[in-house]
C-alpha cells in the first residue's frame, strides 16, 4: 500500500502559524492606532466638535458662531474664509495683515511673521469670524397683528 505522503500536513502547520501571524500582527496595528487616536484627542487636533462640524459641511450646513473655536493655526486664512463663508479680504482687514502670502497664509505663519502670542492671535481670528457672523446673521422680524 502507498502511504499519503506528510505534505499535506506540514502544509496546514504552516497555514495555520501564518493565520497566528497575521492576526498577530493586526492586533499590534490596532493597539497603536488606537494609541496614536487618543493622543490626537489629547493635543486636541480631533475633537468631538471638530468631526460634528466636518459632518455638517458635508451636509451643506453653514458653520454658526458657536463654531468659531474649531479654528486651529495650521489653518489658511483662504481654508477659513470658505469654510465660514468670509468674502475674500474681511480677516485682512480686521487683523490688518499686510503679508503678500494672504489668502494662502496659515495663522501659524502670520503669528510668526507678527512676533504675536499664539493664543491671542488664534483669538483674535477666531473673534473677527465670531462679529462677521453675529453681524450677517439673517434677523427674523416678527409682525404684531392688532386685534
Amino acid at each position: 500500500m502507498i502511504e499519503p505522503s506528510p505534505a499535506p500536513k506540514n502544509e496546514r502547520r504552516l497555514i495555520d502559524w501564518l493565520i497566528a501571524l497575521f492576526c498577530i500582527a493586526l492586533a499590534i496595528l490596532l493597539f497603536f492606532f488606537v494609541r496614536q487616536y487618543q493622543t490626537l484627542r489629547r493635543e486636541s487636533l480631533i475633537s468631538a466638535r471638530e468631526m460634528s462640524l466636518m459632518t455638517a459641511i458635508k451636509d451643506h450646513v453653514h458653520p454658526t458662531v458657536n463654531d468659531a473655536n474649531v479654528i486651529r493655526s495650521w489653518m489658511t486664512f483662504d481654508y477659513i474664509n470658505k469654510l465660514f463663508t468670509l468674502p475674500p479680504n474681511y480677516l485682512k482687514n480686521q487683523l490688518n495683515i499686510s503679508n503678500p502670502a494672504y489668502p494662502k497664509l496659515t495663522i501659524g505663519a502670520f503669528n510668526k511673521s507678527i512676533h504675536a502670542n499664539a493664543s491671542s492671535t488664534l483669538s483674535n481670528v477666531e473673534n473677527a469670524v465670531r462679529q462677521y457672523l453675529i453681524n450677517t446673521a439673517p434677523t427674523s422680524t416678527t409682525t404684531a397683528s392688532s386685534t
